[in-house]
């Protein structure tokens, strides 16, 4: 007899739909009217959020390691599918090369969305983001 036949009634998860579906809404991509597409950085709370326009805005204006890693996920899953690349390629064909290209050059056509504690959020595109690729990612926010 096999050490793995009672093993079967451990393998058989079963997760609620609720638990599937804030899953799914909390990695969901929403566009926006102007063309480019919000990366949640953050969950939001239930109810609605009301959004911090321009001077009213508190967090920093640095793209933090996880934002960069979503948006260049986010990016090139968009390059794979075919989407139309924004920077002249040398005979690049990886698209989280490409992704890393056009995040260097600032012209990735996505929003990062901030979610605040108190239900408030802040939009930021990756233009107005600082954005330091010269010193290795570990120390690049430490002094934020």
């Amino acid at each position: 007899m096999s050490d793995r036949d009672g093993d079967d009634d451990r393998l058989s998860l079963n997760f609620g739909e609720e638990q599937e579906e804030s899953t799914l809404r909390s990695d969901e991509e929403q566009s926006e009217g102007d063309g480019a597409d919000v990366v949640l950085s953050g969950r939001a709370a239930s109810g609605s959020a009301v959004r911090r326009d321009g001077k009213d805005r508190v967090t920093a204006p640095v793209l933090t390691k996880y934002e960069r890693a979503r948006i260049l996920g986010t990016r090139a899953l968009q390059i794979s599918m075919n989407a139309p690349v924004l920077v002249a390629l040398e005979g690049e064909t990886d698209p989280l090369i490409i992704a890393q290209k056009e995040l260097r050059e600032g012209v990735i056509p996505l929003i990062v969305r901030r979610v605040l504690p108190d239900n408030t959020y802040e939009d930021w595109r990756i233009c107005e983001l600082d954005i330091d690729f010269d010193r290795p990612a570990d120390e690049r926010y430490t002094n934020i």
